[in-house]
């Protein structure tokens, strides 16, 4: 009676190629910065709060200060617009920028609050502020920026 599969020789051998393979692989991806990491994040954010806008009908705005950042909602209450932290259940839609970060806004001001009135708007017929934002590492050595032109999508560039 012949057996049929593989010897254990003959496994270990290909689990052997598939992980000599898989670190060919990652040792040619570039390494990415926490600019970098974080600038791709930021982008999905304001994309997020442009998408909320739209399904939502409402406007969203986005509060950027030097130590972090929220989305917002604006309630309009006795003829006044009031702005309220957006919460969403499995979404952070704000935070803190990493301690390694210099940030800038262009062409607005960052916030001194994050109750201050939003930076930049996201409209439910879909458009959103022009912005760009500058994150920096503090050794220089890493620079990405997040821009939108007036609309979706928004760019992501990484110059270092």
């Amino acid at each position: 009676m012949k057996q049929r599969g593989f010897t254990l020789l003959e496994v270990i051998l290909a689990v052997v190629i598939f992980a000599a393979s898989a670190m060919m692989v990652i040792s040619t991806l570039p390494s990415r910065s926490g600019a970098d990491i974080f600038g791709q994040q930021f982008a999905s954010l304001v994309e997020y709060g442009s998408d909320r806008a739209v399904m939502d009908g409402n406007i969203m705005g986005l509060v950027i200060t030097p130590a972090g950042f929220q989305l917002v909602r604006a309630e309009l209450k006795n003829n006044m617009t009031r702005w309220t932290p957006l919460i969403a259940a499995r979404i952070a839609t704000g935070g803190a920028f990493p301690d390694d970060l210099h940030v800038s806004l262009a062409p607005q001001r960052l916030a001194a609050t994050l109750e201050n009135a939003p930076q930049i708007l996201f409209l439910p017929d879909g458009e959103i502020g022009r912005f760009t934002l500058t994150l920096e590492s503090r050794d220089k050595q890493h620079h990405f920026r997040v821009a939108s032109q007036g609309s979706a999508p928004v760019t992501v560039e990484n110059d270092g």
